[in-house]
């Protein structure tokens, strides 16, 4: 049987890689977006970008909104906090389903 401290240290390693996977991804989007508006901004690569991180469709809402640093900044933050619990929460899902369709070792 798994002790309960190894199986919560794993669940903690688990959501913080995805936290900190989800960030990244979403800071690469945005910076992207910043270098190569053209390409990421619109069509095929917004598309890509949208399944990849599906809070960076606030890019596309907010494109046409002033572009002062303010809101530049509100949307980055949005963006990046987003994705990161957005992929955490897919983590936790898993690791919840995985611990409910198999079975401990050791329980019978």
């Amino acid at each position: 049987m798994v002790p309960a401290k190894t199986r919560h240290e794993a669940l903690v390693i688990v959501m913080s890689v995805t936290v900190v996977a989800g960030m990244a991804i979403a800071v690469l989007l945005l910076l992207l977006w910043r270098e190569h508006s053209a390409v990421i901004a619109q069509g095929a690569g917004m598309n890509v970008a949208v399944a990849v991180c599906p809070p960076f469709m606030l890019v596309y809402i907010a494109r046409d909104m002033d572009d002062t640093t303010l809101s530049q900044l509100i949307i980055g933050g949005a963006v990046v906090i987003g994705n990161g619990s957005l992929y955490a929460g897919l983590a936790m899902f898993v690791m919840w389903m995985t611990s409910r369709v198999w079975p401990r070792r050791g329980a019978q």
